[in-house]
């Protein structure tokens, strides 16, 4: 894997999520006003460690206030009508005894990276990129939100009851089916989260809520992160040559 490839990609990223924050009104990093302030989420699960030095380091090179929160998997759940975690509670922090953990390091955080993470660190820990979504999508604080991930977990949607159903998956391997395909047994109630999320990042378009940029190294993204990308002005880009076993880098 060429480093030099991982540096132009992430820097191109930041600089979209830099520029959108201009167009929509947030600060433009001149001499009065600082630069707009930008969330990244990095998954940490294993299938993700080798990418992870390299991303950062080129974050913090970039927009060297950006708030990297390192989260295990980019799974997003949903119990009944709830997001696993999501903003409507305040969970303890308890990390598994084995395996990937939020990282609680803050001395790279800013004043408000270090309280949502003093904050929502179990939420975050329970409820992965779902939880990380759905607490940050209204932060005000933040121009943009930006994930890099691999995108191999699943949404995941069950109907609470003994046993409980599973109402909705939207798998990796499935991405590349047409939505109307997928199996979906969920109530206009049980969707309602996901219309929630939409109507949020629509409104980073009058700089009222961050933008969300996706980068994926191998799966598209979910379909909800993805409907909520492009609402936002945000997009997604895969890099998946950037893996070393990836295909080669297309051609410009």
């Amino acid at each position: 894997m060429n480093p030099s490839k991982f540096f132009a990609i992430i820097g191109l990223a930041l600089l979209s999520a830099f520029a959108h924050a201009a167009k929509t009104g947030g600060a433009t990093g001149g001499s009065d006003e600082p630069a707009p302030r930008i969330a990244v989420y990095l998954d940490c699960s294993s299938s993700m460690v080798p990418y992870l030095d390299a991303v950062e380091a080129e974050v913090r090179k970039q927009f060297p206030d950006a708030d990297v929160f390192k989260v295990p998997a980019i799974k997003v759940w949903v119990d009944g009508t709830a997001v696993r975690g999501g903003v409507a509670s305040v969970l303890p922090h308890k990390p598994a005894p084995a395996g990937p953990r939020v990282s609680l390091d803050t001395t790279r955080l800013s004043p408000t990276g270090k309280a949502i993470l003093a904050r929502y660190a179990g939420n975050f820990e329970t409820g992965s990129v779902g939880a990380w979504i759905d607490i940050l999508r209204t932060e005000k604080r933040y121009d943009a939100l930006v994930i890099f991930s691999d995108f191999n977990d699943q949404v995941l949607q069950v109907r609470p009851g003994k046993p409980t159903v599973q109402t909705y998956v939207d798998d990796a391997g499935q991405r590349s089916l047409p939505e109307a395909e997928i199996k979906d047994d969920r109530t206009v109630a049980e969707k309602a989260w996901e219309d929630v999320w939409v109507g949020s990042f629509d409104l980073a378009n009058a700089g009222k809520a961050p933008a969300l940029y996706l980068f994926s190294t191998r799966n598209p993204a979910s379909r909800i992160l993805q409907k909520s990308a492009d609402v936002s002005g945000g997009k997604f880009t895969l890099i998946d040559w950037l893996r070393p076993d990836g295909p080669p880098k297309p051609a410009n």
